[in-house]
């Protein structure tokens, strides 16, 4: 018995209007709907709530003014009667998806006799719902293996069937068993859920079912038409949850659970109605959908970067200090983050996050750090892809060293890959000392066999830089072999910084000729990174003249007309002054209008933050 669909999958029309992605985004993008409100077996009683649920979830999304998503970018499967066939087109469609992959799940959840989550079919049999239904398990193996940059997982469902063997309702009961959002909770997933522990999602009666939606999807449909006053212009899921599970408590439901919040939680889901209706009545301009915000007078954004910068609830000088103010800026950068649509930026971007999260959070730091990895291999240009692994090298190998250097040794530029190889050496420094030792003289055979002199010098710094934390006697002299002042300062002032504590005479001495190096560097753009750099060392020994060069460097920074070059800049200037005016600093990393670079400054601001530098002079990084 079927109703509302044809047991397949169906696209809409095209749309028309703004979206809240960029046009190359949405290319890459695809939602798949699935509502399941009639079934062939008794036991499965009807969900006529589930077919409103299902038009209302896509109404949102293709709504121009909200989501903003093309309707031939979001698929609805309606009543599907094949688990098999619905799950090899999901596959297909995740296989081909690089941008944000969404799913949404309403119809009933059973649990098999081993407790495994299954989604309902129309055709599903109650004492067999693994192989006449959708395992989680198998979906998440999809969801798992796309390429696409956002995943995004919503089920409103429940364990309608956790009867079917008295184990499994005994296995979850209690309060410190898992619930349904621990269950489902897939790496690198956003996953919502209608449900938290041991209860069935509820919806209305059934002689109001007709023209309802379930009580979960209903309530999310009507707080995104109505919006959250006092919020920005656009909504994350981090805005949408807390309320979404006040308003369903306080109505006496079931609450809702989530997983994967340092992610896809910081997605945009939606334009906030509230304040494009508060802005309407006040004759301010109305903000568009996700991605087309209104620029601000004085601003120009770059042309392949709409994205502008958030403006903060509050300034940051009123912004709470300690753990608060660092998970703020965290959830600033993975905002910035996920906004990127280059995947090569991306990846870099949540290697930076992984790394400012390394010493408080460090689960978290290792799921980010396997996001960027997994990010920087779905780059398809190897021009583009050996330098973003290069990138995560590091991070990714404090928490899988394996796979780093698996994916090393896989990169085709030789630079590159010494970089990487170089970044996982001091990586594993530490713990794998012998692994360190071979990785760092592979790292410096293959610089040395590089013939491209920018390359070389790029390869040689990555060495100097792993080396540092080996050998900085051997890391010395590799720096000065660079013949680049740009590269070889950068050098020095690494390997200052890993024997500050140490050896401060020396280290010292390598900051003063790194100093002396930013002379003879031209362009505005190289000498500003450098200065920054120099800058953030030499504030241990000489404070005010650190203020003097990191001031040139903003200077420097500011006067330089490419978004993209002023953007890196002022990230670099950013870095430099973390560790002694962090005010400053994020003030200085949020105004930066291109997202990678504004996600890569706030990261630095958030990593200074985590480790307090004692006086002044960091030890090794």
């Amino acid at each position: 018995m079927t109703s509302g669909g044809t047991g397949g999958t169906t696209r809409g029309d095209t749309g028309t209007g703004h979206s809240a992605f960029d046009a190359d985004l949405l290319a890459r993008s695809r939602a798949l709907l699935i509502g399941v409100s009639a079934y062939e077996y008794a036991e499965f009683p009807p969900i006529r709530a589930a077919r409103n649920s299902l038009a209302a979830m896509r109404s949102v999304l293709t709504d121009p003014a909200l989501g903003g998503w093309p309707a031939d970018r979001v698929a609805v499967a309606a009543n599907p009667g094949s688990a098999a066939e619905l799950a090899s087109g999901l596959a297909d469609l995740a296989d081909a998806t690089t941008g944000v992959l969404l799913l949404y799940y309403v119809g009933h959840g059973v649990l098999s006799p081993r407790g495994e989550l299954c989604l309902t079919v129309t055709s599903t049999r109650p004492d067999r719902p693994k192989i006449s239904g959708l395992p989680w398990d198998t979906l998440a193996d999809v969801l798992r293996g796309s390429p696409a940059s956002t995943r995004l997982a919503i089920l409103d469902c429940c364990f309608a069937g956790q009867a079917i063997e008295g184990q499994t309702m005994e296995a979850l009961s209690g309060d410190g068993d898992p619930g349904l959002a621990d269950i489902t909770h897939v790496e690198g997933v956003y996953t919502l859920t209608a449900t938290t522990r041991n209860r069935t999602a509820h919806v209305p009666p059934p002689g109001q079912q007709d023209g309802a939606c379930t009580s979960f999807t209903g309530e999310l449909h009507d707080l995104i038409k109505a919006g959250l006053p006092g919020k920005a212009t656009r909504l994350t899921f981090a805005d949408i949850y807390p309320v979404l599970r006040q308003r369903l408590r306080g109505k006496g439901l079931p609450a809702p659970g989530q997983r994967g919040v340092d992610a896809a939680g910081q997605f945009t889901l939606t334009a906030n109605a509230a304040m494009a209706t508060v802005q309407s009545t006040t004759g301010q301009p109305i903000a568009g959908p996700p991605g087309h915000e209104t620029t601000a007078p004085g601003t120009t954004p770059h042309p392949d970067d709409p994205e502008q910068p958030d403006d903060p609830e509050q300034p940051t000088s009123a912004r709470p200090p300690g753990p608060a103010r660092h998970a703020a800026l965290v959830a600033d950068a993975l905002r910035a983050a996920h906004s990127v649509r280059d995947e090569s930026a991306q990846a870099q971007d949540l290697a930076a996050i992984a790394k400012a999260l390394a010493r408080t959070d460090p689960d978290r730091a290792a799921r980010l750090a396997v996001d960027a990895a997994r990010v920087a291999q779905s780059i398809t240009r190897e021009p583009l892809k050996g330098p973003a692994v290069a990138a995560v090298a590091g991070p990714l190998a404090t928490v899988d060293a394996d796979r780093a250097e698996r994916e090393a040794e896989a990169i085709t530029s030789e630079s590159a890959r010494a970089r990487a190889q170089a970044a996982i050496a001091r990586a594993v420094a530490s713990t794998d000392p012998d692994r360190a030792a071979r990785l760092i003289a592979d790292a410096e055979r293959l610089a040395e066999s590089v013939t491209d002199r920018g390359q070389k010098a790029s390869a040689l710094a990555g060495v100097a830089d792993g080396l540092a934390a080996i050998d900085p006697d051997h890391a010395e002299p590799v720096a000065r072999s660079i013949g680049e002042p740009t590269q070889t300062a950068l050098a020095l002032v690494s390997i200052a910084r890993a024997v500050g504590t140490t050896d401060p005479d020396w280290a010292a001495r390598l900051i003063a000729d790194a100093e002396r190096l930013t002379q003879v560097i031209s362009g505005a753009s190289f000498r500003a990174p450098v200065l920054a750099a120099v800058a953030r060392e030499l504030a241990g020994i000489n404070s005010d003249r650190a203020a003097r060069l990191i001031g040139d460097a903003e200077r420097l920074a500011q006067s330089i007309p490419d978004p993209n070059g002023k953007g890196s800049a002022l990230a670099a200037v950013a870095e430099g002054l973390a560790a002694t005016d962090p005010e400053r600093a994020e003030r200085l990393a949020q105004s930066i209008t291109t997202a990678a670079f504004r996600a890569l400054g706030l990261a630095a601001v958030a990593e200074a933050l985590s480790c307090p530098r004692q006086g002044g002079q960091g030890g090794q990084a």
